[in-house]
């Protein structure tokens, strides 16, 4: 129930502050920052970590949804590299934008995914939220999280008190 008022929530102020959604007009900086989420997807599709971990600040925080605590640089390269020598490596995905926000040099950009993996039938949809910051004229992600579908976040190491 809490996650469903958080979700209307984040909807209410999406909608209330006027940032286009999908189907909406946007503006060239925000076809800039979904051209970078692309340009990320199509990377690690391709296996190209390098290009992924370069659009990452050396700071950014990753939560992916089925992991407790967030990941720092370092341990975000080593799950990428794991992820795609696996057989769970993406071989298709599609992306759709639900709202990018871009306030000064920050990007808020929300979107919907979902990859599948042809050597195992492996498939995964889910939310994602990206934060990004403009610096020397490019966009790179300080934070990320993602919310799978079909299986919950675990509760963060050490926690032994439900929030449901």
């Amino acid at each position: 129930m809490r996650s469903i008022n958080i979700s209307i929530l984040i909807a209410v102020l999406v909608i209330s502050t006027g940032y286009p959604t999908l189907g909406a007009e946007w503006t060239q900086e925000q076809k800039e920052i979904w051209s970078v989420v692309q340009a990320s997807w199509e990377a690690n599709k391709n296996g190209d970590i390098e290009s992924t971990m370069a659009c990452r600040h050396d700071k950014v925080l990753s939560l992916f949804s089925d992991n407790p605590s967030p990941y720092n640089k370092d341990q975000i390269r080593i799950e990428n590299e794991y992820w795609l020598y696996s057989d769970h490596r993406p071989t298709s995905y599609n992306i759709a934008p639900i709202a990018i926000g871009i306030i000064d040099n920050v990007a808020i950009v929300f979107y919907w995914y979902k990859w599948e993996s042809y050597l195992t039938g492996y498939t995964e949809k889910g939310r994602s939220m990206n934060a990004f910051i403009r610096l020397n004229n490019q966009w790179v992600t300080i934070g990320t999280m993602d919310a799978s579908c079909e299986k919950p976040a675990p509760r963060p190491y050490g926690s032994n008190e439900s929030i449901f």
